[in-house]
């Protein structure tokens, strides 16, 4: 019999361990790391943001939920977003993905979500995935693509010393301005107009 329950900063290691093997199975050629325990620690302790829960088969942990909640003008309120998604192999098409997004779903309906939104693989990869079927079956609607901006580690710099310097972003618009400003217009300061950003990544996900 499978049975679900919270996670909390105890299960630091069994969290870790889960994320690393999804991290594993997805691929993760594109050069993301799996987190490590201390890591999996701090952010499990951040009780009103950081939600999950644990499947169990007996005593043995076979899958993993991950949540992150957030708020929102589109939502109209609070949301959460699955961040992960884990069944251990030999326990797949058993029940245990479904068990741990009722967990979720219970959840959010207590805490007052309006909806779980998933960040999914990149497309075709996403298209071929199994687990889409489970997740349309939950209920889950395709929304379109998700991008993002990987931002300066400013924290990491503090810690060092060091000043943060130039972002990503500054140097995109940099060049940008560089291929698109005719030169009569190149002392404009870097940054006064918008520039249409590309090269931005999708965060591939998997349940």
């Amino acid at each position: 019999m499978v049975t679900t329950r919270e996670v909390s900063v105890d299960d630091a290691t069994r969290v870790t361990h889960m994320v690393a093997a999804l991290l594993a199975e997805l691929g993760a050629g594109n050069g993301q790391a799996a987190p490590d325990t201390q890591l999996v620690a701090e952010l499990l302790a951040k009780k009103e943001q950081v939600h999950g829960f644990l499947a169990f088969a007996e005593d043995r942990p076979v899958g993993l939920i991950m949540l992150s909640e957030s708020a929102a003008l589109f939502a109209r309120g609070a949301y959460a977003i699955i961040t992960e998604l884990y069944v251990v192999p030999d326990q797949r098409s058993s029940g245990v993905a479904m068990r741990l997004i009722d967990a979720a779903v219970r959840l959010g309906t207590v805490k007052g979500w309006r909806h779980l939104e998933l960040a999914a693989p990149r497309q075709p990869m996403w298209s071929r995935n199994p687990s889409l079927a489970l997740y349309f079956k939950a209920g889950f609607a395709e929304i379109g693509p998700r991008l993002k901006l990987p931002l300066p580690e400013f924290a990491s710099r503090r810690v060092q010393g060091k000043p943060a310097g130039q972002s990503r972003l500054d140097h995109r618009r940099q060049r940008a301005a560089s291929r698109s400003t005719p030169e009569s217009a190149a002392r404009i300061p870097r940054g006064s107009a918008g520039q249409t950003l590309g090269g931005s990544d999708i965060r591939p996900l998997r349940g």
